[in-house]
């Protein structure tokens, strides 16, 4: 086989593949794709052998009147800043659709952050629940290892699952948003991408001053740590 006979073959074989039937539904993906980028949506896929996982994520704008799909109706999402929420017309994740006995948030969280994980450095500490901003996916070792690699003091306490990053600050904008505290006369403040504990994490639900001091005074002594309430 030529390398022109390989190429036509190659492309005839991509356009079967895009305009499979998918499993229990009649349109192929590009009658998908189509229907999901109406309203600044992507429809993302995942063949496998048999079938194919796809969701429609539309970004939300609260400015707009005309969200299809929005937190009062989809499961949504945080990406940085922004709020993405799952149109479940598109979308063949039973655990995705609120109106389902089958919804779940956390079944489906994982597998949307699977559909949409571009590779790019630190999406799956981008991408956040909503509305908490919670991370989604946890990796204790990664995160102890950078937070130390930043410089950063890591906090454990019985377990390594049960943990908190301290970060040098120096930046007065940086100690309005987070938890900070003073150590050896330094300042650190709560590095939330490599904290775990929700209670120490200025932009959760979950947050409270009084509970995280009281985490960090019995974290830094199992740490042989000194930490200072300061008045930033």
């Amino acid at each position: 086989m030529n390398f022109k006979t390989f190429c036509f073959a190659a492309l005839a074989l991509l356009s079967v593949v895009n305009n499979a039937p998918l499993t229990n539904n009649t349109s192929s993906i590009d009658d998908l794709k189509k229907a999901c980028k109406y309203g600044n949506s992507e429809l993302h896929v995942k063949m496998n052998e048999d079938d194919a996982i796809y969701a429609c994520v539309h970004k939300y704008n609260e400015n707009k009147h005309n969200n299809i799909a929005r937190p009062d109706n989809s499961v949504c999402f945080y990406l940085d800043n922004d709020v993405y929420c799952v149109d479940r017309r598109y979308t063949n994740i039973k655990e995705c659709d609120k109106s389902s006995k089958n919804f779940d948030y956390r079944t489906c969280s994982y597998d949307i952050l699977s559909l949409t994980n571009d590779g790019s450095e630190r999406y799956t500490y981008r991408f956040r629940s909503y509305p908490d901003k919670e991370r989604i996916s946890v990796d204790a070792v990664q995160d102890q290892k950078e937070c130390k690699a930043r410089n950063g003091i890591v906090l454990t306490y019985n377990v390594m699952y049960q943990y908190i990053c301290l970060y040098p600050e120096t930046s007065s904008h940086s100690l309005k948003d987070k938890h900070c505290v003073g150590v050896d006369g330094k300042v650190y403040c709560v590095y939330e991408d490599n904290t775990i504990i929700t209670t120490c994490n200025k932009h959760s639900k979950q947050y409270n001053h009084d509970n995280c001091m009281n985490i960090l005074s019995e974290y830094s002594k199992a740490n042989g740590v000194t930490v200072n309430e300061e008045k930033f």
